[in-house]
């Protein structure tokens, strides 16, 4: 297997999102001991303003770049890395390109509403899915319920699971000194989907507690929305904005988190999560995606309901106000993330999925 040769297409760091971390995650684990392993960044690097023939001329050199690297190599893997919308249909563009110089391709879907991306199309466009998907040796999902839920619509393609994982450390370091409120903390990009105006509204209900907001901005403007919101309701007090973070600066927010929320209405498998659940965290997180497949509730966290303000406030206030539970929730929360959600459970099931196309 050591001679086997990935070609791991995706947004690389520092592009901001799950995707990008699970690649890093990737890159920093054994797979890059078992494998050649090389690393291709599709992260769009012109300017948001750029010229249609700038774009264009961005994508040519992309995909030549794409072919040098593929060619003449024995024993190669295309691992490709894709989400919903036009991003779907440029990634298949790599996957046409691998099948015509004879290299095998796995398509990894990531994103919370590829579903709602597959029904929107029109007939002709979910004609051209599923002639790429025909020609992915695998299809990589993140849990059962996303397999059932794209055989639905799409139909049944050689679809594998491979839930994300992230890095377990040895020992827990020492939660960092805070207020004296309990910390919590929402991490991810801002935006609607991920229910941040939601957790605002119910911190009016909350008391003896701090909201840190980590992420960027995934919605146009929705900083500002949220801003004008904290201001009407007088909550300058409680929350905190800190744009989006990495590396050391992100774990230290983890770290010194008393409690992790995410609200979501759709969700693939966030990679926020299990961060929060590694560092023995407990979550309160609505049941969409493939949450309910790493989330028991009342035992890692506690499920509300998306877009259920009061909801939100009586699950946090809940442990806000017990100190105890929260432990107990943390460290349940750990133990299943060590027992199934480790980065190297995740190349235990790559490693599968490579030994059956070689």
């Amino acid at each position: 297997m050591s001679k086997i040769r990935i070609i791991m297409a995706g947004p690389m760091p520092p592009a901001i999102g799950g995707m990008a971390t699970v690649l890093q995650d990737l890159q920093n684990s054994s797979l890059s001991k078992l494998f050649e392993l090389e690393f291709f960044n599709t992260y769009k690097t012109t300017p948001q303003d750029r010229s249609l023939f700038v774009a264009i001329k961005s994508k040519l050199s992309l995909w030549k770049k794409w072919c040098v690297l593929l060619n003449n190599r024995d024993k190669s893997i295309a691992h490709i890395h894709t989400c919903s919308g036009f991003t779907f249909f440029l990634d298949g563009v790599l996957v046409c390109l691998s099948k015509m110089l004879s290299v095998p391709v796995v398509i990894h879907i990531h994103g919370a509403r590829f579903d709602q991306f597959l029904k929107n199309l029109n007939p002709f466009l979910l004609m051209i899915v599923r002639w790429i998907f025909a020609r992915c040796s695998k299809i990589i999902v993140l849990s059962e319920y996303w397999e059932s839920t794209l055989k639905k619509i799409i139909g049944n393609y050689q679809f594998r699971i491979v839930q994300n994982g992230v890095p377990i450390y040895s020992q827990l370091p020492e939660r960092l000194d805070h207020t004296g409120k309990v910390d919590i903390l929402f991490l991810g990009n801002l935006c609607q989907r991920k229910g941040v105006f939601d957790l605002v509204s119910a911190m009016e209900y909350v008391d003896g507690a701090v909201l840190n907001l980590v992420g960027g901005e995934e919605d146009v403007g929705v900083i500002q929305k949220i801003s004008e919101q904290i201001n009407a309701s007088n909550l300058e007090d409680k929350i905190s904005f800190h744009g989006p973070q990495y590396g050391e600066e992100k774990n230290r927010f983890i770290v010194k988190a008393d409690i992790f929320v995410l609200p979501s209405y759709a969700e693939g498998l966030p990679i926020s999560l299990l961060e929060a659940m590694a560092m023995g965290l407990p979550v309160i997180v609505t049941p969409v995606g493939s949450i309910p497949s790493v989330v028991r509730n009342n035992h890692e966290g506690i499920f509300v309901e998306a877009g259920d303000i009061e909801g939100i406030a009586n699950a946090i206030n809940k442990l806000v106000k017990d100190e105890a539970l929260r432990l107990r929730m943390g460290s349940l929360a750990r133990s299943r993330c060590e027992e199934q959600f480790g980065i190297e459970k995740t190349v235990a099931k790559l490693l599968s999925i490579y030994s059956e196309i070689y």
